[in-house]
């Protein structure tokens, strides 16, 4: 159960290689060495990095430590000796000292309420999405995260293997420490000539994501009509669903794309996911709780349910919605006294609430305090008109809007107009009217120009997103349904990853 970590905090051992580095040089040694931009590393911070060879391929990653005298490269065991060869080869006449100080055992508390600090002896940073603590001392206050849930918590979020067993040296464009270690606006470092032209041509040709499945999936090379499409590695079990950890082609690697595959002569359906599967961001876990909290309070799971709404209230104070229904809850069990101070703190959340005052009167009249009832009563009623004040000017704002897009719609017609006059295929131009018909709902319109641009370049990605919602606003769902699955293999084989994402959420919906 990953839950207790990833709404509070949890913690566990990891032995690192560890090299000390120190010397006047040391900072801009590993900026012109790593793919981490190590001018953005604060002190007493830690980020992951990776130092590659010529030709873009992963030598080795480490865990780098900076304080204000020294930085640490904490490095997977396995790893240990490829890092000492490739620091060594690189380091000429620069003042930089490496101390090889061997294993030693190091500890991480990872969750929203790992406990941060910025003494001497411990490290800030993320870990899984998480705010992460690094120190070598431990902190007994959290409790041990098992094996079992760390494999799970690292294979859904995908990060780096602690133990360096199952690294492989390639490309690392088509790994997941991409993501997590390369600085895209960083300077020059080895291998960075192919990884930037990977990253801004079409993209990876194989690279990491899950597969969910209703049922479990076999670990092997993923086939999908006789072609061999990606590697299947491990299969984890999380909220109902099975998600396999695989390597995919660019041309399946469309996020929520369902895809069938064989694998060792067994067919499978899974849906296509992006990592990291679970987020850090303490707003998606507040929602998260929020309903989960509301499904127990329908389910007259009282209890629980107080406990997730305010656990969301802590993970995000400012979540109204979770203040309401607690305050609620708590009325009903006749708790008045408590939902009237959590009407209080609604009112300090969102002071335009109207159902703060009026839960809060409803509370206080039960409780005998009519007089002060009636105060509550009455700022309901006034918060009431002040809502419909705020609305009606919300309104002439959209309004105005609302004028403002219609005239910016006006003047790049004339513009794309001016175009077709000279060349009436002319893809850019029709495009833009085009999209500007889908925009305005004018559905034959935009299918008019949408399907000239189709017609003269069958690679316009974009354009067959915009000509199915062309044809889905003109009822042609199944016209749009074709269209999109078009564009998904058009878009997904360029590595125009956007638009068959947002093909593929729409495909979703119909």
């Amino acid at each position: 159960m990953l839950e207790p970590y990833r709404y509070g905090a949890g913690r566990f051992p990891v032995h690192f290689q560890t090299y000390e580095l120190t010397g006047t040089d040391v900072l801009s040694f590993l900026q012109k060495q790593s793919t981490y931009n190590f001018s953005l590393l604060e002190d007493n911070h830690f980020h992951l990095m990776s130092m590659l060879d010529p030709q873009g391929r992963v030598e080795f990653y480490a865990w780098a430590l900076k304080s204000a005298s020294k930085v640490i490269l904490l490095v997977p065991l396995e790893l240990k000796q490829i890092a000492i060869v490739r620091l060594e080869k690189f380091l000429i006449s620069e003042d930089v000292t490496i101390l090889d100080q061997d294993a030693q055992s190091w500890y991480f508390s990872v969750g929203p309420e790992a406990k941060s600090s910025c003494s001497v002896n411990s490290y800030n940073g993320v870990l899984f999405e998480e705010p992460a603590i690094l120190s070598q001392q431990i902190d007994k206050s959290l409790s041990l995260i098992s094996n079992q849930d760390l494999n799970l918590w690292q294979a859904l979020t995908g990060w780096a293997d602690f133990t360096g067993k199952e690294f492989k040296s390639e490309i690392i464009n088509n790994l997941r420490l991409y993501d997590l270690t390369v600085s895209s606006n960083k300077g020059c470092y080895p291998g960075q000539e192919t990884v930037s032209k990977i990253a801004t041509r079409r993209g990876a040709a194989y690279s990491p994501v899950l597969l969910e499945a209703a049922e479990p999936i076999e670990k092997g090379p993923i086939y999908y009509l006789d072609k061999k499409i990606g590697e299947l590695t491990d299969c984890y079990f999380w909220q109902n669903s099975y998600f396999g950890t695989a390597t995919l082609l660019r041309d399946f690697r469309v996020s929520g794309m369902q895809l069938a595959f064989v694998i060792n002569e067994r067919q499978y359906q899974a849906i296509v996911r992006y990592y990291p599967l679970i987020s850090g961001d303490r707003k998606e876990k507040a929602l998260e709780l929020f309903y989960l909290a509301t499904e127990d309070f329908q389910k007259d799971l009282l209890p629980e349910a107080e406990a997730k709404f305010r656990l969301a209230i802590k993970l995000d104070p400012a979540l109204a919605d979770a203040y309401e229904s607690l305050g609620v809850m708590l009325g009903r069990q006749e708790r008045f006294q408590e939902a009237i101070e959590i009407m209080n703190q609604l009112s300090q959340v969102d002071p335009h609430s109207v159902l703060a005052h009026t839960n809060k009167s409803l509370f206080l009249m039960r409780i005998g305090k009519i007089e002060e009832a009636e105060q509550e009563k009455a700022q309901a009623t006034l918060k009431s008109f002040q809502k419909f004040g705020e609305e009606a000017r919300q309104k002439e704002m959209q309004v105005k809007e609302k004028q403002a897009q219609e005239d910016e719609w006006r003047r790049r017609e004339e513009m794309f107009r001016q175009v077709l006059e000279i060349d009436e295929q002319d893809s850019l131009a029709n495009y833009g009217i085009g999209s500007i018909a889908v925009e305005r709902k004018e559905w034959p319109r935009a299918i008019t120009h949408l399907e000239k641009v189709l017609a003269a370049d069958p690679n316009y990605s974009v354009a067959y997103l915009a000509l199915g919602k062309a044809y889905k606003g003109a009822g042609l769902r199944d016209r749009a349904k074709q269209v999109w699955e078009s564009g998904i293999a058009i878009a997904a084989k360029k590595g125009d990853l956007m638009p068959a994402n947002q093909m593929q959420s729409e495909l979703q919906d119909i």
